[in-house]
């Protein structure tokens, strides 16, 4: 591999960190502005909406959030708190922990979601033309694949 092309995969390796940290911090300031759920429920809640029976082993999300395992555990307690999720026994494992969407977060999901497809649309996907934006969600997809879930 060249020397080119190893700093030309850095430097884009730099620019999507970068943007992905600010456009984070953008939308988590606006769902507070707006008075909806942090933006780390609204992930974990997204997830758990789009799984089968709406629910998810804790090793499952712990792969699939930026969040350590510990950030994540007290995220999942407080939200089991505010009744968004419910926390279950895991069947196939007794040490494990299912973690379930309620009906309060399946709606706070529907309250911030328009709020949310506004931003991804203004803060990142006016700066792509449609095949570019087929092109990147191809290629991410792609690296994900090809990557295995550290915690399972």
């Amino acid at each position: 591999m060249s020397s080119s092309l190893t700093q030309k995969q850095v430097a884009a390796w730099r620019q999507l960190l970068v943007c992905h940290s600010r456009i984070i911090r953008l939308i988590e300031r606006e769902f507070e502005s707006q008075g909806l759920v942090p933006f780390t429920f609204y992930d974990i809640l997204f997830h758990l909406r789009h799984a089968p029976k709406r629910e998810m082993r804790f090793r499952d999300i712990n792969g699939e959030v930026v969040l350590s395992r510990s950030a994540l555990s007290r995220c999942v307690d407080r939200m089991a708190a505010e009744g968004l999720v419910a926390k279950l026994d895991c069947p196939e494992d007794p040490r494990g922990l299912v973690v379930q969407i309620t009906s309060k977060g399946e709606a706070e999901l529907k309250k911030a979601w328009p709020i949310y497809r506004n931003l991804i649309v203004n803060l990142f996907g006016r700066h792509f033309k449609e095949n570019e934006l087929d092109f990147l969600a191809q290629r991410f997809a792609k690296v994900a694949d090809e990557l295995e879930n550290p915690f399972v």
